[in-house]
């Protein structure tokens, strides 16, 4: 565990809990790790619990951390969850809403079934991990929760990409809005947009194409166009959701930064 003291004190989450969902692996992990250099305990969650508790055990000697299985499409395994959280270190300070649901499918012959599970894990996962987040941040004094969505929300960058992008761009509805309506209770809600990263994502993409899959096309896979020149390293995001996460934001909520190397400006 790194203690963060003196001028960079804002961004420490000592003594605060923090819930990560998704955090089995890729940005997710790297979240909960760096959560736990600087002082939180952590909640890994994960839909595969078996996924969940084996990164809880690998990130253990950083800090206190437990792994647990939770479906965030799934209002009771949510509740169950949180009670987890709660019963394990009091209550969560802090929720990172990470899942997400990735697949790719062509806009005019995608099963309404995808629509659905796309938006059943993005956009009903957030909600219900919000609603819970707040219910015991409200008897902690307030919170922080940060959303995870995409710069595909705001700018097209690979197709055929619809139900992710719309299931994005909800979260971020729901950002704004839970922003306001929350602020009262003393919780910010902010949302990080990443562009591309180093994660199983882009392979898994790659690789379904690859096997027969749709095509992907559109503006990220054109050479040269990410404006820094490289795609982004996992930590560079957790960083920025440290950052929202911590007090070092403490008056600021409702955003939705973009940490896309530039990608949409480029």
């Amino acid at each position: 565990m790194t203690i963060v003291a003196g001028a960079l004190a804002p961004f420490s989450l000592e003594g605060k809990v923090a819930l990560i969902t998704g955090a089995a692996q890729g940005l997710g992990r790297e979240i909960a790790s760096l959560f736990l250099d600087v002082g939180a305990s952590v909640v890994v969650t994960d839909v595969n619990g078996d996924t969940a508790r084996a990164t809880a055990e690998e990130l253990s000697d950083q800090g206190p951390v437990l792994g647990l299985a939770m479906d965030v499409s799934d209002e009771a395994a949510v509740l169950a969850g949180f009670d987890a959280a709660a019963r394990q270190f009091g209550g969560v300070d802090v929720l990172v809403n990470n899942a997400a649901y990735r697949n790719k499918a062509n806009t005019m012959d995608m099963p309404v079934e995808e629509w659905d599970l796309m938006h059943a894990v993005c956009t009903r996962g957030t909600f219900l991990c919000l609603r819970a987040a707040v219910t015991q941040m409200r008897n902690r004094g307030g919170g922080s929760i940060v959303n995870i969505s995409s710069m595909s929300a705001q700018h097209p960058t690979i197709y055929p990409n619809m139900h992710y992008d719309s299931a994005k761009a909800g979260i971020d509805a729901i950002t704004r809005l839970s922003a306001v309506e929350f602020a009262r209770d003393g919780i910010r809600v902010n949302s990080v947009l990443p562009g591309g990263m180093a994660t199983p994502g882009p392979d898994k993409m790659r690789a379904m194409a690859a096997q027969g899959g749709p095509k992907i096309e559109g503006p990220a896979i054109i050479p040269g166009r990410q404006v820094l020149g490289r795609i982004a390293q996992p930590i560079e995001m957790a960083r920025a959701v440290l950052f929202l996460a911590s007090d070092a934001a403490s008056y600021i909520t409702g955003v939705e930064l973009l940490v896309d190397g530039g990608f949409t400006k480029g």
